[in-house]
């Protein structure tokens, strides 16, 4: 399982906010289900819902054409990533026992990304809450 992907041609006839009417209803399309889908994280074993908060987070901070498209890779991601850290969530939200903090990593457009995804857990279930990709710089 390669986590890469690349703009497409039609992708690239795109403005930023044509492309993030695609890939958004493409993660409403793919992820949000009734029930939720359910994600199994290989690192931890914790079972992580995919709910539209996610998406919704990823909508409001994906200003780039890669943050944009890297939303194709949300469920490899989550299956894959590494628990980076765990603790209290510093918003006191009620509700929420813990906020974790996952990373993974792939290649969209030939350049290496760095995925940060936030697992919010409640008493009965873990859910993602953040998605984004940020650009590594090779030197």
């Amino acid at each position: 399982m390669k986590n890469e992907i690349w703009e497409t041609e039609d992708d690239k006839s795109l403005d930023i906010k044509q492309l993030k009417d695609k890939y958004t209803k493409y993660a409403y399309f793919h992820f949000i289900k009734q029930p939720p889908l359910v994600i199994k994280n290989q690192n931890t074993q914790w079972k992580i819902e995919i709910t539209t908060r996610v998406i919704k987070e990823w909508w409001k901070k994906s200003r780039t054409r890669p943050r944009i498209i890297a939303i194709q890779l949300l469920d490899k991601m989550i299956k894959t990533g590494i628990l980076v850290k765990t603790g209290k969530d510093i918003k006191n939200t009620s509700n929420i026992e813990s906020v974790s903090e996952f990373e993974n990593f792939c290649t969209i457009n030939e350049q290496l990304y760095k995925i940060h995804i936030v697992v919010k857990k409640q008493p009965n279930r873990h859910f993602a809450y953040y998605y984004g990709a940020t650009n590594i710089e090779i030197k």
